[in-house]
């Protein structure tokens, strides 16, 4: 079962600025608009003393050098997803 705040970011997100549309090559990498943002969304379950993990992939993240980007991350039980702009987390 998808994560319900993931799946209402992504509705609301269609209903604003049209469908994203997921980049080759890549299950978690997307992109909103006429190139304006590209969206990479992470998922971690909830592991032991309710910690997450989120495997961040290189190829994906060397996707997102030169565009503005936005990492999503969505946890189980999560109310709000966390957003970093790649800008901040690039070096």
């Amino acid at each position: 079962m998808p994560n319900p705040a993931k799946a209402a970011f992504v509705e609301e997100l269609a209903r604003r600025f049209g469908a994203p549309r997921k980049l080759e090559h890549s299950e978690s990498l997307y992109e909103v608009g006429r190139d304006a943002v590209r969206l990479y969304f992470r998922y971690s379950k909830k592991h032991p003393r309710n910690r997450t993990f989120f495997g961040l992939r290189r190829v994906d993240l060397q996707a997102l050098e030169g565009h503005h980007g936005v990492l999503c991350f969505f946890w189980e039980g999560q109310r709000e997803p966390l957003f970093v702009p790649f800008g901040e987390f690039e070096e």
